[in-house]
């Protein structure tokens, strides 16, 4: 493929953030007359396997760049996917915070070895595989009862209409790195409908402000990958109440959630036991037509996750850092590790 022009990316992101920058307007007019006033946030996350605490860890393999951009606002709650979200129902007169989001991003999946235009199928690597999206999500909040109900919807394409390859093409040239040469063995387009769902519940009470104790069960079912998950989060620090709301951030009108200067340590370990994935497989349609798709014998069912970070946060911003270890996927694979950083700041009453 050509690579695209050098500014075309930038121009394709700043578009990306008016657009966003408009929604949040309307989202701010709109969640001034919901029931439960939340406000509008902007998330902006970003993926990369260079952002690790070692630098002799850094690789540029598997799962090795995500851009994601998420508005949360109930302005979402207007549309026809609000019938797809399951939220749990209030009892016993409980005051329940809803958050409704839209999200979209773009994922790239590369082999250990770019520099190869035309991949031996053997031994087995990951395939090159791109995944652009939209995703729409309700977070049920009950701080009463320390849990969290989330669901999302996820549309999206896998294959060359993803753009992953232009993305990563210019970014290598852009810090001169060695040019990705294999997206021609890419996975072939095909169409995702994913659902997720999760809960979440405090497991020990809260006997002291500076420590807490959640326990995470999830599933994801679709187009994408059928697969559950199971694990607990650890915080140490000065943060307000996990339950409270989506977010976590400030909020006046709730007494207990006052803390404007919030700085604590995450650390959260997961099994997960995985049905198949369509970025290793290839798609449900057209998976069949790569040759460097693996079959479903190569693939590694049960996986160990761990990811452990901080967060620091005044009054409506927020920004953290994660890293995110993933044991091998399949078979021949390794072990795999990246960064995230994400900025979440308020953009509408």
């Amino acid at each position: 493929m050509t690579p695209l022009p050098r500014l075309s990316i930038q121009r394709a992101i700043v578009v990306c953030l008016l657009a966003l920058k408009t929604v949040c307007g309307f989202a701010q007019s709109a969640a001034s007359t919901d029931s439960i006033k939340t406000g509008s946030y902007l998330q902006l996350t970003w993926d990369n396997d260079a952002f690790q605490l070692r630098a002799k860890n850094t690789s540029d393999r598997y799962y090795t760049n995500g851009i994601h951009l998420k508005v949360l606002s109930n302005y979402w709650r207007k549309w026809p996917t609000q019938y797809t979200l399951l939220k749990l129902a209030p009892k016993d007169n409980r005051r329940y915070d809803y958050q409704y989001d839209f999200g979209v991003g773009q994922e790239m999946y590369t082999p250990r070895n770019l520099t190869v235009a035309n991949r031996p199928l053997y031994p087995n690597d990951h395939p090159y595989a791109g995944f652009l999206y939209m995703s729409w999500g309700l977070v049920t909040s009950d701080v009463v009862g320390g849990r969290k109900l989330t669901s999302k919807l996820v549309l999206g394409v896998i294959g060359p209409l993803s753009g992953a390859a232009e993305v990563q093409r210019e970014f290598h040239v852009a810090e001169k790195f060695s040019k990705p040469m294999g997206w021609g063995t890419q996975m072939p387009n095909d169409p995702v409908i994913s659902y997720s769902i999760g809960y979440e519940a405090r497991l020990i009470p809260r006997y002291t402000p500076f420590f807490d104790v959640i326990g995470r069960v999830d599933a994801t079912l679709g187009m994408l990958s059928n697969q559950a998950s199971m694990g607990t989060l650890l915080r140490i620090g000065l943060f307000n109440d996990y339950f409270q709301n989506a977010t976590g951030l400030y909020d006046p009108s709730m007494g207990h959630s006052r803390r404007r200067v919030q700085v604590y340590a995450t650390m959260g370990m997961a099994f997960r036991a995985v049905l198949d994935n369509s970025i290793l497989q290839g798609g449900w349609f057209n998976g069949v037509d790569n040759y460097y798709a693996l079959p479903a014998v190569e693939l590694k069912h049960f996986l160990g996750l761990m990811d452990f970070g901080a967060v620091v946060a005044y009054r409506n911003v927020q920004l953290s850092f994660t890293q995110s270890v993933r044991t091998q996927e399949f078979k021949n694979g390794l072990d795999h590790q990246w960064g995230r950083v994400n900025l979440l700041f308020r953009c509408g009453k």
